[in-house]
């Protein structure tokens, strides 16, 4: 499978035609009796008197739309388009330095600017009616001034070219296009899908992507040269490409971890690795250069950073207080804009940010070497490994990663390795918070009588379900199992950090440690059974248990489990008890008698087990009772 990095390398040219700035006329005010006024510009929407202009020390200007439902925003020359609304698409043309209304039109159908059939330029918008079943061009004024008929055969939406030449459109079996100013409708490749949708034309319009499913529900991108219908490249993960002149750029998911690659067509790929995590990626590939937005959770604010494509520079970074996340980015020839809601003007705004106003001088590039599971970052993960020894040495614990922690795997299930540096840092981090909520010694306690004398705590990829094991979930966030073969008695619990909710996964599966001592040292959960809804019976059975329907007894006041999931097995009842009392804001899920009981139960099978009896304060799972645990 040749992958997308390969198109990057070879053909990435010029995607968008250029557009020729025009002038706006600025209407005057009306002279006094005898004395000239000075030209004034029309009222728009700016606010000079924003908070949030004065909180970036005016590199952000604002205009308030008094509107919710925006769709996007595109450039007309020197003039903004807005699209908006619900169920209607509302286009709103803006002009001049305070934005203006020009002009507003309807359309009764939503659109977006990024779809495959839209292009916007000072000349006016192209969009294509699906319910007339036509192209419809639009004048700089908004006006139709065009109908272009397309043929019954269309499936779905086609794509337009930069230069309305020429519309790609899927039948049933085919991938056709027709010149726009000759009439001639040719094939361009024959296809045999359940389904395909066409995304984007690349490559001064050379090469179109296409999002494709096969009958058997497999999903995969197609990349295929418009001149002579040749399949490119066909995508099997999770990749997005833009393009811009020579210039591209390409999220491309590696497990959790997002590459962001980025080159021309003479040199590429290059990994781009921004000082932040998992931020949102906004392309302003007309600048030669992306936005990565970043919400910081502990800050209450929201980063913008403006990174150079060419030289890998971070050079500008703005701070924006609250923790709505600005979208729809834009360049035009000075600034870049954004939508973002704004809870002081209980609506959304429209922002200018003077990106030199935010300038950081930062000479440093973010350009880094790219690794792969053949080839990774050994000195990143010795620094890993440091990190692991010292949490492990902390928490009486034995941390495993990479190699390691796939040494050892359990019969029905396949451990994926990770080897992301970046990932396995913020894991560790996250890991390190939730083992301090644990009392000191009670997981090295849990791991008595074991060859090591310590939990094994693998951190790895993904889990996936081996074919042919009886009971087996095709994956899973996490898993508990035990190495009892030739002499080695070990307990292990593996952690995905493909899926989110490490906090959860961790505090189940080293529940089920805990249990297995419990099982053994007292008869706390011996009549478990009995806390349950008369004639309920768990389903002892993994798979099984994916259809279950009794959802009476996981809401209302005769709530008795978390979820189906804990209907499974009694194990996993208590394991799913344990995950929510642990984390906070989760006490609506324990205020019915019977979760009360269970929960109770748990506990005091814990307390007993580990000979906690005689602790007077309570643990962080005892949080939810109703009335604390008492001892004599």
């Amino acid at each position: 499978m040749k992958r997308i990095f390969l198109l990057c390398l070879s053909v990435l040219l010029l995607l968008c035609g250029c557009q020729v700035r025009q002038e706006i006329t600025v209407p005057t005010t009306a002279p006094a009796v005898t004395v000239p006024a000075a030209p004034t510009e029309p009222a728009g929407i700016y606010d000079s008197a924003s908070a949030l202009e004065s909180a970036t020390g005016g590199a952000i200007k604002v205009y308030p739309l008094g509107l919710n439902d925006s769709l996007g925003i595109a450039s007309m020359g020197e003039d903004l388009l807005l699209f908006s609304g619900d169920e209607n698409t509302i286009l709103t043309k803006f002009c001049g330095d305070n934005l203006q209304i020009s002009v507003q039109t309807t359309v009764d159908f939503s659109i977006f600017p990024d779809d495959a059939a839209v292009q916007v330029s000072e000349a006016g918008v192209t969009y294509y009616d699906e319910g007339k079943n036509a192209l419809i061009v639009l004048n700089a004024q908004l006006e139709a001034v065009e109908t272009i008929p397309l043929p019954d055969s269309i499936c779905g939406a086609p794509a337009l070219s930069s230069d309305r030449k020429s519309l790609y459109y899927c039948t049933q079996d085919a991938l056709r296009c027709i010149d726009l100013e000759n009439g001639l409708d040719r094939l361009v490749k024959e296809l045999y899908f359940s389904s395909i949708n066409l995304t984007a034309l690349h490559c001064d319009n050379t090469v179109i992507s296409c999002a494709a499913e096969d009958n058997d529900g497999n999903f995969s991108q197609l990349y295929i040269s418009t001149k002579n219908g040749e399949l490119l490249w066909e995508i099997f993960d999770a990749t997005t490409v833009w393009t811009h002149d020579s210039t591209y750029l390409a999220t491309h998911a590696d497990g959790v971890y997002t590459e962001l690659l980025t080159g021309d067509s003479e040199q590429g790929p290059t990994l781009l690795s921004p000082s932040t995590y998992n931020s949102h990626v906004h392309p302003v590939l007309n600048w030669g250069g992306t936005v990565l937005t970043t919400d910081i959770e502990s800050s209450n604010c929201i980063t913008l950073d403006y990174y150079n494509l060419q030289r890998g520079t971070r050079t500008a970074t703005l701070t924006l207080p609250g923790r709505e996340m600005p979208y729809h980015f834009i360049a035009n020839a000075d600034a870049i804009w954004f939508v973002r809601y704004d809870t002081s003007y209980g609506c959304e705004i429209l922002c200018r940010w003077d990106v030199a106003q935010s300038a950081t001088g930062e000479t440093i590039s973010h350009f880094t070497p790219r690794y792969s599971a053949d080839n990774p970052d050994e000195k990143g993960l010795s620094a890993c490994y440091q990190m692991a020894r010292e949490l492990s040495e902390k928490y009486g614990v034995e941390i495993l990663l990479w190699t390691d922690a796939v040494a050892f795997q359990p019969w029905d299930y396949t451990l994926v390795p990770e080897y992301q540096v970046r990932v396995i840092q913020e894991e560790l981090i996250e890991l390190d918070s939730i083992l301090a909520l644990y009392p000191e010694g009670l997981l090295q306690k849990a791991a008595e009588g074991t060859t090591r004398g310590r939990i094994q705590i693998c951190l790895v990829r993904s889990i996936l379900g081996n074919k042919g094991a009886s009971g087996t979930l095709s994956e899973v966030v996490g898993l508990q199992y035990w190495n009892d073969e030739r002499g080695v008695y070990d307990a292990y619990l593996a952690l995905s950090v493909e899926q989110e909710g490490l906090m959860r996964n961790t505090c189940h599966e080293i529940f089920h440690i805990l249990e297995s001592r419990v099982m053994t040292e007292c008869k706390a959960y011996d009549e478990w059974d009995k806390l349950n809804p008369a004639g309920f019976e768990y389903d002892y059975d993994y798979v099984a248990n994916l259809n279950r329907t009794d959802f009476q007894w996981v809401q209302g006041e005769k709530k008795a489990f978390i979820d189906t999931y804990s209907m499974s097995y009694p194990k996993e009842d208590r394991a799913r008890i344990m995950e929510y009392a642990m984390e906070a804001g989760n006490e609506s899920l324990f205020q019915t008698e019977p979760m009360q009981q269970k929960l109770r139960q748990l506990s005091l099978g814990i307390r007993e087990a580990f000979g906690m009896k005689k602790t007077n304060e309570p643990f962080i799972w005892e949080q939810y009772l109703n009335e604390p645990l008492h001892y004599g």
